[in-house]
Formats: C-alpha cells, structure tokens, sequence
C-alpha cells in the first residue's frame, strides 16, 4: 500500500506544477500562495521514490485552492501511512521466518499465511508450541494446525488453551488422539469451553450413555461436534431412530462410525431411515445403520454403482439384494471391487451369481484372507480331496485358527505341501 502512495504523491507533485504553471498565467493571487505551500508541504516527501504515470483528469476539474486543500491532506497521510506500513512489513518478516522455522511451515504457505496473522515477538506463539507439543503434538502436526487455523498460533497458551486441552485428557482423549481430533475439528481450540465444548459434550454422552464411546465418536465427526445443530437435527434424529425402534448398540455404531449422517437435516434423516425401511433393512440389526449410510449418498453416486455391479452380470434387482445382504459392498472402490471380483471369478472359477448369493465375501482382504484361503481350496479340490461344489461360504468367513485346522493340518497327511503353500502365501501377501 505504500509503494502506491508514494507514486500517487510524486505523481500529484508533477501533476501540480503542470496546473500551477496553467493557473499563474490566469490568476495573479494564486502566484503568492502557491510556491512556499508547495515547498513546505511536499519537501519532506520526495527521497528515494519511484516515479509512474498516473491519470489525473479528475481533478484537473477542480479549483486550485480545492487542489492544494486536498493535496496537503493526501500527502500528510501518505507520510504516515508509510511509517506505519515500514512497521508492519517488518512484523510480516518477522511472522513468515518464525512460520517457517518455528511451526514448520512452508516458505510458500508462511507467506499466505502472514496475510491473516502477525507475530510481534516469538514469546506467546513459543508459549503455545511449547503447550501443544506436551499434549503430544508432533512437528508436522503443528505445522498442520497452524495451516489449518493460523491464529491459534497467537492465542494464550495458559488461559485459553491449556484449560481445553486438560479438558480432552479429562474425558479420556488420549495425547495420541488428541492432535488428530484438533486438526480435523480446525477451530476446536478456538470454541468457548464453557459454552461450546462441554454442553455438546454433555449433549453426546446423553445419547451414547458411556464416557469412551463419546470420545470414539468426536474422532469419527469433530466438525458435526462443533458445528452440527445438536438440539435441532441430533437429538431429534436419534428420538426418531429410537421410535424406529433401533437398538442403543446400533445408534453408538452410527455416532462412531457414520457421525457425520447423525448431524444431518432432521427431514433429510428421516428420509434416509424410511428408505432404508422400505427397500426391506431391519432396523434391528446394525446393518440397518450401514444402510442408512450408503443410502445417503447422492443418485449419481448410485447409478455410477450400478453401472460397475453390471459389469460383472448383476443387473439392479440383483444388486438390490447383494446390498440388503451386504450393505458394506457399495463402500469398496470400483478398483478393489474389481480386482476382487477378478479374481473370484477369472482365476478361481466362481460364478458371479454365487457371489451375489454369498457377497460378505467380498468384503475381505483380497491379499490377507481371499487369495491365500482361495488358493489352498483349490489345491486341495484339484487333489481330489475336497468336491468341486466346496461352497466357499464355508471357508472364507471362518476365523484363522478354525480355518488352519480343517483345512491345512486336517490334509497334512495326504497333502503335506499345502502348510508351505499357504505360509508361504501369507508371507508372501505380508511383504506385499
């Protein structure tokens, strides 16, 4: 701003002996006042300054003594103005080194970033480093936290902030969780304890009913905790569940794991349950909830899944019901949906059909579970040993212990390759 002001002066400055000298030729009494103003006004001014063209056809329209009037103010103002402006760019150098060396930030992202904060010394901002990270705040962390909300950098670090982060221990934040719920919830040390933090935290423990869950559930919607509208749309979007009657084990589920949805629109809630009611979940079970979930998301979101489940011969009917037996399938990303699919079906012979009939199986690690279990039931079927219509939905959901003892030490005897062929496997999938 400085470096135009004092363009704009030597500007006027030219621009007024080109209308002085037009006006002494006209008016006599102009030629007394003029030249010592103009000295006194203008001398302290001119050091050191760059020069433009500026346009000026606006006041050359105005009366002489109007002019200098002006002109006497602008230029007072400008002298001022780049004392104050000298000041601060020293506080801005200040602000971007300390951003850069101190909090870890970018010389890029310090330079924005001193637009919307200004250090004066590095006392309180180290005050707050110092607080942060004994609540286990790693560098990168703050470097995020402060790319997140600058001016945190600059609040009080004994009684603004250490009140709400002894509040966080309190109610079972761990140091671990703590930086991840900060930095998600960008403005959550900025928000009034007593008036923000500690009646929604009431609010959430009056619908979870337990201490832990509470916290498990800021971790899965820090932003809903702070800005969701809990007696608007919360509270009565859990009453509603509760009518539905959907059980307490699945509304925690829903606060931890889909809290964002708990947040939702009260009528845009309501919406979703009886969707999910009427397209035949049972708000009994917790796939109920992760139902509600998927179903929340939008139409294109929908077609653009349908499009993928025909892909691989389930038309919408039948991806209707894969969905109604495994809600989580419409989770998976269309790369690990088809490569999971690839592999069910081009390497290991199983119809997409079956699949639709049993789709949990799906949901597995492709790398972890399906490939190596897949892999030693088919061994042990082109052996002879098992028949090849094994339905994989007895092998593919059992826990890993049941697993290695009816099919890998059960057929040690007649096939002892296949406890290398699976460890090996496992292995493999783990270096991977």
């Amino acid at each position: 701003m400085c470096h135009y002001l004092d363009i704009l002066t030597i500007s006027l400055y030219r621009a007024s002996h080109y209308i002085l000298n037009s006006v002494l030729c006209r008016q006599e009494q102009v030629h007394s006042m003029v030249p010592n103003f103009l000295i006194q006004t203008l001398s302290p001014s001119f050091t050191n300054h760059k020069t433009t063209q500026i346009l000026f056809g606006s006041l050359l329209q105005h009366k002489p003594n109007a002019f200098l009037l002006y002109f006497k103010y602008f230029t007072s103002s400008t002298t001022f103005d780049s004392e104050s402006d000298g000041n601060h760019h020293k506080d801005d150098t200040f602000t971007v080194s300390y951003l850069i060396n101190s909090c870890g930030v970018s010389p890029n992202l310090a330079r924005e970033l001193s637009n919307r904060v200004n250090l004066k010394n590095p006392d309180g901002p180290n005050a707050v480093i110092d607080l942060l990270s004994s609540y286990g705040f790693s560098k990168s962390q703050l470097a995020k936290l402060v790319e997140n909300n600058p001016k945190l950098i600059c609040a009080n670090a004994e009684n603004t902030l250490l009140p709400k982060l002894k509040f966080f221990r309190s109610i079972g934040v761990s140091d671990t969780d703590l930086p991840k719920i900060v930095i998600s919830g960008r403005h959550m040390l900025s928000r009034s304890l007593e008036k923000c933090l500690i009646p929604r935290y009431e609010i959430l423990r009056s619908v979870l009913l337990d201490g832990e869950k509470v916290v498990r559930s800021l971790k899965s919607a820090p932003f809903g905790f702070l800005f969701g509208d809990m007696k608007k749309h919360l509270l009565p979007n859990i009453e509603f569940l509760r009518q539905c009657g959907v059980p307490q084990a699945s509304i925690s589920y829903l606060m931890i794991h889909a809290g964002t949805l708990a947040y939702r629109e009260h009528s845009k809630f309501v919406e979703v349950v009886n969707t999910a009611k009427e397209i035949g979940f049972n708000p009994l079970r917790v796939n109920f909830i992760v139902a509600m979930e998927v179903l929340s998301k939008r139409k294109t979101w929908w077609e653009s899944r349908f499009e993928i489940y025909e892909r691989w011969g389930w038309d919408r009917e039948m991806a209707l019901r894969v969905i109604r037996k495994f809600p989580a399938v419409v989770k998976l990303s269309e790369a690990t949906f088809t490569q999971k699919m690839s592999f069910l079906v081009k390497e290991m012979g199983c119809p997409s059909e079956a699949i639709a009939e049993y789709p949990v199986v799906v949901g597995y690690n492709l790398e972890k579970r399906i490939i190596p279990r897949f892999s030693v039931i088919k061994i042990l079927k082109s052996k002879g040993l098992l028949e090849n219509s094994f339905p994989f939905s007895s092998f593919i959901c059992i826990n890993e212990n049941t697993f290695l003892e009816k099919f890998v030490v059960n057929f040690q005897k007649d096939l002892p390759i296949v406890r290398d062929v699976y460890s090996s496997l496992i292995k493999q999938q783990s270096v991977i």
